[in-house]
């Protein structure tokens, strides 16, 4: 079984005062896509990066191709960074893995984030059109892929580079397609905030307000300019919205 690893400072690292934001990362991603959030975010939140096996630093380690697995498995490896305040950022595929993380320690009694925040993701009781991109030949899923911003023209200069990133995208799609829509029935009891590109081919805009029924203490959710990847077309704009929510929460511990 692959042993989950996040990015975690010594607990002497974490500044009095601080909340730690744990980020998952999207479909065939990596931590590195939060590698400059600590700078934008500033001394009041300590960013901890989620590296799931199989990639970066840890491209020698099995995939996770099951969510109940992979959930289970974090629940576990993580818990030495939630003995404080916390929250959880997830995009696309890790918004999927936050919720269900809540979920897991929800019916465990543990602790929840102060606020789950999701990003272009549909509803958990809804199947997630990322999935249908797993019918789609090598070909097909590069071109998707290209099309939504999930790969870049460098590479796709290199057959290699693009074999193992299709390879890594097709077993993360099978993690959100493993989750059983039926599995979302409890709502947590915190704050679900959800971030949608305004213009994402892959969820308009009036599917995410299903988010609101997850959840028995509010939720609101966040347009951001630009598409599935607005928190890299939009960075200032989200990351602003970003502290803003985690700073009262900051200040009521």
């Amino acid at each position: 079984m692959p042993t989950m690893t996040a990015y975690l400072p010594p607990a002497t690292d974490v500044p009095t005062g601080s909340t730690r934001l744990l980020c998952f990362h999207h479909a065939g991603g990596a931590a590195s896509a939060f590698g400059d959030w600590q700078r934008r975010l500033g001394p009041h939140v300590t960013v901890l990066p989620v590296q799931l096996p199989g990639r970066e630093r840890r491209a020698a380690d099995p995939r996770f191709t099951d969510i109940d697995a992979l959930v289970t498995d974090l629940d576990r490896s993580l818990e030495p960074a939630l003995d404080g305040p916390f929250a959880f950022y997830g995009h696309s595929m890790g918004a999927l893995v936050a919720y269900r993380l809540a979920l897991l320690r929800a019916q465990r009694g543990r602790s929840l984030p102060n606020r789950l925040m999701v990003g272009a993701y549909p509803p958990p009781h809804l199947r997630a059109p990322i999935t249908e991109a797993l019918r789609l030949t090598d070909q097909e899923l590069t071109q998707w892929l290209g099309g939504i911003g999930g790969m870049s023209e460098l590479v796709m200069r290199y057959p290699d580079w693009v074999r193992a990133a299709l390879e890594l995208t097709r077993d993360d799609l099978r993690v959100c397609q493993s989750h059983d829509p039926a599995t979302a029935a409890r709502p947590l009891s915190c704050p679900i905030d959800v971030f949608a590109g305004r213009d994402d081919p892959l969820l308009p805009l009036d599917r995410v307000y299903g988010w609101e029924r997850h959840t028995t203490v509010g939720c609101r959710v966040h347009p951001m300019p630009g598409g599935h990847f607005f928190i890299q077309e939009s960075a200032d704009v989200f990351l602003r919205t970003i502290g803003s929510l985690l700073f009262p929460a900051l200040r009521s511990v």
